[in-house]
């Protein structure tokens, strides 16, 4: 008897163990699901249109070696909303920033059809910052703390962003003023809707008063404030079935014989469109950076840009912005837990050019997996890194301190921050 209660209490004893095991191994279908619908919300719209969601939060950080590059760019983006916040809070986040030894800063300039700062030659300033300048405050705030500022030019050809465009007639003040400029798909479309996020409206990548847009806005902030550099983003087209307004019509057939009507898929014509509408990306930066380096010629000129697998359909010519050297990092998109495949196929890519290889990582995996993408990143790329972003990298600050940014490291562009 007294054997038989051991051996039931043995296997009780086995139950617990094995219940508490599964618990803290196992993430819950609902908490899956909960992380998932916070990280659509918590996005700035249609920044990771193409990311997969996140199921994973905070994991432990097991000890290990990390190098310890002594030049390092160690930037991290913060969206527009951010600097509409509270001067405390805008402070404490920089203070966090720098204590895990970042060196550099990308705020949010140009989104949503708005910039965030006023009397703008280009584009009124956002209704929300209307009063103020939230930019030169932040700036100034940055700077006492060592870091670069890196204006991130968020929308780029994206002009517009609304919740319902079958409620909101509005374009944005761009193309409401120049609707004629308006990028439409294949099919007609005017807008691009996405379940998650709302729909968006872009100008034509292809058009040059586009180009000088975007050129102008660079050069602007670049003139009037103390910046370190300008980062590009959506230097691209919304998809593969964009853009067919009048004007690429016009040119495409005048330049190539061709006609831009229905295109069948793996066609010759479908081939040369895209080839057009890279070069003409091409074009787009070539005009941006002509631009800005007129009127500071040691601004730092960055990008972000997609994903291999997206470049084509995106028609982001970034390898060819590489190889002609119109900019001074290209910071290719590595979202997911583990960047080894991107990274490998940006390389190859890249070829001879991926000296000015960023990894674009972001914090949204586990703690865990974004230190690793650090020191993963490192292999690939003697730049540095770009995380994505700042309104979710507190928790992993601490790992930060204690892992891959250990040792303060200097930004390959960094010049005198914060003795201007």
């Amino acid at each position: 008897m007294k054997a038989q209660r051991k051996i039931y209490a043995n296997i009780i004893l086995v139950f617990i163990v094995f219940s508490v095991w599964r618990a803290f191994a196992q993430p819950t279908s609902a908490t899956v699901s909960q992380v998932a619908t916070t990280r659509n919300t918590m996005l700035e719209p249609g920044q990771s249109e193409t990311n997969e969601p996140s199921t994973s939060t905070t994991a432990p950080v097991h000890a290990k070696e990390w190098s310890s590059p002594e030049v390092e760019l160690r930037g991290i983006w913060l969206p527009g909303r951010e600097l509409l916040e509270s001067t405390e809070t805008i402070q404490r986040k920089l203070d966090g920033i720098a204590s895990a030894h970042f060196n550099a800063v990308f705020p949010d300039v140009y989104f949503k059809g708005y910039v965030i700062y006023p009397d703008s030659r280009y584009l009124p300033q956002l209704p929300e910052a209307q009063g103020r300048d939230p930019l030169k405050y932040f700036i100034e705030e940055a700077h006492k703390r060592g870091l670069e500022v890196h204006a991130w030019l968020e929308y780029g050809f994206y002009s517009y962003h609304t919740p319902d465009a079958t409620k909101d007639k509005s374009m944005g003040p761009w193309l409401d003023a120049h609707p004629e400029l308006l990028s439409v798909s294949s099919k007609g479309d005017r807008f691009i809707h996405n379940p998650a996020w709302g729909d968006f409206y872009s100008m034509c990548p292809s058009n040059p008063q586009c180009h000088e847009l975007i050129a102008g806005i660079a050069s602007e902030v670049a003139q009037r404030y103390e910046i370190e550099g300008i980062n590009l983003d959506r230097i691209r087209y919304a998809g593969e079935s964009y853009c067919y307004c009048d004007y690429c019509k016009e040119h495409f057939k005048k330049e190539t014989g061709l006609e831009l009507s229905s295109i069948e898929e793996n066609s010759a014509t479908q081939k040369r469109f895209l080839e057009w509408k890279r070069e003409q990306l091409v074009k787009a930066v070539r005009t941006i950076r002509e631009k800005v380096k007129a009127v500071r010629q040691d601004i730092v000129l960055t990008s972000y840009v997609v994903p291999p697998e997206e470049k084509d359909n995106k028609a982001q010519p970034w390898d060819l912005w590489a190889k002609h050297r119109l900019l001074d990092a290209i910071a290719v998109s590595m979202y997911g837990q583990n960047i080894v495949v991107p990274a490998e196929r940006a390389v190859k890519i890249l070829g001879p050019d991926r000296d000015i290889l960023v990894a674009a990582i972001s914090c949204e995996v586990s703690t865990s997996a974004y230190v690793s993408n650090i020191e993963k990143a490192r292999q690939y790329s003697k730049l540095g890194q770009i995380t994505w972003y700042s309104g979710k990298v507190d928790d992993d600050l601490e790992a930060l301190r204690n892992g891959p940014y250990a040792r303060p490291a200097r930004s390959p562009f960094q010049k005198n921050v914060g003795n201007k």
